[in-house]
């Protein structure tokens, strides 16, 4: 497949000369939650064909922004995963996600439409400062709509496990809508009762909210 080029001496049209293909900004999306399989992102982006995923990790690849590693036994698999670039454009990524969310979610989800918890949650765990989370440790398990994810801190370290997990210290189990409100207003899972229902121990969830809350000025739109 032959790359187009916008040809234009400018930092947004280099941009999407590397990343505007269709498909390329999701596989960069899907390795935000960490290294994954060529068969988990095949699953994740149901619809773009194999040969078309081939292509895509090729150029991501050649372009420095992905690279593979081999698991150790006994999985033994060969993954990918986000360069220190690749980092870079994930968080930049994030703003225009956050706008998406926060636009798009006006509308219903239509009924052919995928969703996966992680999606949302990656994006949302980027708005958490790893300065503020030192000596913390939670896992708070979401369930969003009809898909599940959690989201742990431990010391500095935040991740997105996609599915359920075992041992989360509490369950928050709302809509996407819901959730995607944390990043523009304060939310409290408790209080809005029927939006979400937390599981277990509120305190983790307070917590986590107060994370994600912190910092959202920065993604405020004029």
């Amino acid at each position: 497949m032959t790359r187009r080029s916008y040809n234009q001496y400018c930092g947004l049209s280099r941009s999407l000369d590397l990343v505007g293909e269709r498909w390329t900004l999701l596989v960069v999306r899907e390795l935000m939650s960490g290294p994954k399989r060529y068969s988990d992102l095949a699953d994740a982006l149901d619809g773009i064909g194999t040969s078309l995923l081939a292509n895509r990790i090729k150029q991501l690849h050649e372009d420095g922004l992905i690279t593979r590693e081999h698991l150790p036994p006994p999985a033994a698999s060969q993954v990918y995963t986000l360069t220190p670039t690749g980092r870079e454009l994930a968080a930049a990524l994030v703003p225009l996600a956050l706008w998406g969310m926060r636009h798009r979610l006006d509308e219903p989800r239509r009924p052919d439409e995928n969703y996966r918890a992680e999606w949302s949650l990656v994006f949302l765990a980027a708005l958490i400062d790893p300065a503020d989370t030192v000596g913390v440790r939670v896992t708070v398990q979401f369930r969003l709509d009809d898909s599940a994810a959690a989201l742990s801190i431990e010391d500095g370290a935040i991740r997105v496990t996609p599915g359920e997990v075992d041992h989360a210290d509490t369950v928050v189990v709302t809509d996407l809508r819901t959730l995607a409100g944390l990043a523009y207003g304060p939310v409290d899972p408790v209080a809005i009762g029927e939006r979400v229902r937390v599981e277990g121990d509120a305190a983790p969830a307070r917590l986590l909210i107060d994370l994600l809350t912190r910092h959202r000025e920065v993604l405020r739109f004029s």
